[in-house]
This record gives structure tokens, C-alpha cells and sequence, in this order.
């Protein structure tokens, strides 16, 4: 009987302190981050990052897409109309365009005038004449090279060379505004005034850094 009671008297005790006990709070379990969906991920993406029309070519006489690659080619150049010719250097696209576009590769000789202060190496005038807006692979005015002819917006992926440009020039009235494409924010742009030639190495970004290998579209 006694310890029947003691029993009792324990139980109770340990009831007591059960109820007088703070409840427990269980820690939050951080919930993982939402990943978002291939579809919400593809309309983030911007549209100038990937190639948006197709930019045939002609090259040792077959048709080329750029957006898939030059196949070897040294030099593209867009000629009157808007067709695309791509040469292994540029004394051949040359010798070429005078034979496909006569009145634009005469236009070309002539030695377009540098702006004040512009500094040109000797091989830029010769390789981006009169009526083109050009844009190297180095910044030494070497490597790939594309040459513009006719306006509007050029979308370097369609050409194989979005985030490649490291020397820049334009001898066309107008001249060429080169952007790069930001995601959530303006793109930032700089102006390549008819007559200039710029080394986009040194060149300030508004971001920070320099515009080498930055550019992803242009305007003419």
C-alpha cells in the first residue's frame, strides 16, 4: 500500500513539472530556394544573347551559317544589300568585292580621314575603308574580322562573335554604336563616331572594367 502511494505521489510530481515546463519551440528549417522552371528561365535569358536570324554567308562558294561558325574564314564583310561574303584574309575579300560590289569596294580606297586625336594603327585604315563599320577579334586591328556596310542592328551572335570584339572602327556617315547586353539593367553603350578608331582594351565600361570582349550588339 505504501508504495502503492509513493507511486502516486511521484507520478503526480512529474505531472506538475510537466505542466509548469515551457513548451518546446522547434527551429525553423530553412526552406530551400525556388528553383525557376526551364520555361521562366528561357523568358529571363536576354534576347540578344542568342541567335535571333540566321546570317548566311558565302563562302569558297557554298552558303555558310555565321551564327554556327566562320568554317575557317579570316574575314566577313556585308556588302551593298545586305549579302554576306566571307574571304581566308583581306586582300582576297577585296579583290573579291570589287567584282560583287564595284561602287562600294571604289568607295573603300578612299583613306578615310581619322577624327582628331584618334590614334590608328597602320593597318586600320586600309582594313576598314570608306563605308564600313568594322570590328576586330584583337586589339591590335588583327584576327576576325567583320565589316559592315549597311544600317541597323547587328547581333554579334548571329555572327559567331558576341563578347569577341577588341578593336573597333567606322568610316561611314553615322559612324557605330556598340552595346552590351545587361540583364535587369540598361545596357551600356559607347559611340564610335565616323572616323574613329578605338583599342576597346583600355577603353572604360560604366560598369566597371574595360569593353573589351564585352560587346553583343551594334548599331549603325
Amino acid at each position: 500500500m505504501r508504495s502503492f502511494r509513493m507511486l502516486a505521489v511521484v507520478t503526480a510530481a512529474a505531472g506538475a513539472l510537466a505542466l509548469a515546463a515551457p513548451a518546446a519551440t522547434a527551429a525553423p528549417v530553412p526552406s530551400a530556394p525556388a528553383v525557376p522552371s526551364a520555361d521562366a528561365r528561357q523568358s529571363a535569358a536576354p534576347a540578344k544573347a542568342t541567335p535571333s536570324k540566321p546570317v548566311i554567308a558565302t563562302y569558297k562558294g557554298r552558303q555558310i551559317d555565321l551564327a554556327k561558325g566562320w568554317d575557317g574564314a579570316r574575314v566577313c564583310t556585308e556588302v551593298t544589300g545586305g549579302a554576306v561574303y566571307c574571304h581566308d584574309s583581306v586582300a582576297e575579300a577585296d579583290q573579291a568585292i570589287a567584282t560583287i560590289d564595284p561602287a562600294l569596294a571604289q568607295a573603300a580606297k578612299a583613306a578615310p580621314a581619322p577624327a582628331s586625336g584618334v590614334v590608328l594603327t597602320p593597318a586600320s585604315p586600309s582594313e576598314c575603308g570608306s563605308g564600313y563599320a568594322c570590328l576586330w577579334e584583337h586589339s591590335t586591328y588583327t584576327g576576325v574580322l567583320l565589316r559592315w556596310s549597311q544600317p541597323g542592328t547587328k547581333y554579334l551572335s548571329d555572327w559567331s562573335f558576341r563578347d569577341q570584339a577588341s578593336a573597333a572602327c567606322a568610316y561611314r556617315s553615322g559612324g557605330m554604336t556598340i552595346y552590351d547586353d545587361r540583364t535587369l539593367q540598361p545596357d551600356p553603350s559607347f559611340y564610335v563616331g565616323n572616323g574613329s578608331c578605338y583599342d576597346l582594351g583600355p577603353l572604360p565600361y560604366p560598369y566597371g572594367g574595360f569593353w573589351n570582349d564585352k560587346v553583343d550588339y551594334v548599331v549603325l
